[in-house]
């Protein structure tokens, strides 16, 4: 290698998780999240916090969107694109019946593309098995959930899991990238 020759490129992700959309409206007094970036083998954390947890929030006058603009902000560094980072974001209810109960995923994949971007993703969570379950989980309001929500990001068993839809989290990002053009790689938005 030659001195002075770019092998690492940088990526900076800045925004925030804006809301969380219920189409059929917000049924828990208090909803806080919960997010985990994951990222890929080559890629370094420089700055920024991997995971954190946001205030408490409630919907105001639309009764189908809580309001968060929880910050974000990371940079990597990377010798290449696989494993390009995610944010899987956990959405939580904490009430009189259940205490702290999930109310579903989302899994995000940070834009590649230099600029601000508006991400939607949708909020998904895990069905009981039996019809038990599904019964006790509707009573107690208490639903199954993961152990690592991680693995969402790795796709290679939730082909398993069986999930039902349950609105949407909105994100806006920034992306700013360095020396990604020198290695070959052309993220500019078209």
């Amino acid at each position: 290698m030659r001195e002075g020759e770019v092998t690492k490129f940088l990526v900076s992700f800045n925004g925030n998780i804006e809301y969380v959309r219920f189409p059929a409206g917000v049924f828990d007094e208090n909803l806080y999240l919960q997010y985990d970036v994951v990222w890929g083998p080559d890629w370094d954390p420089l700055s920024g916090l991997n995971s954190g947890t946001s205030q408490m929030a409630r919907s105001g006058n639309d009764p189908e969107k809580v309001i968060f603009n929880m910050p974000l902000e990371i940079t990597f560094s990377s010798t290449n694109v696989y494993g390009w980072p995610q944010i899987v974001v956990s959405v939580r209810a904490r009430n009189f019946i259940s205490s702290d109960s999930l109310r579903g995923y989302a899994l995000f994949h940070l834009p590649a593309v230099t600029g601000t971007q508006e991400l939607v993703a949708h909020l998904v969570r895990p069905r009981s098995a039996s019809l038990v379950g599904e019964w006790v989980a509707w009573l107690t309001g208490r639903y199954p959930e993961l152990i690592d929500p991680k693995i969402l990001a790795s796709g290679k068993e939730n082909y398993l899991l069986k999930t039902e839809s349950y609105g949407t989290v909105v994100m806006r990002v920034t992306m700013v990238s360095k020396d990604l053009r020198k290695l070959g790689y052309d993220n500019q938005p078209s």
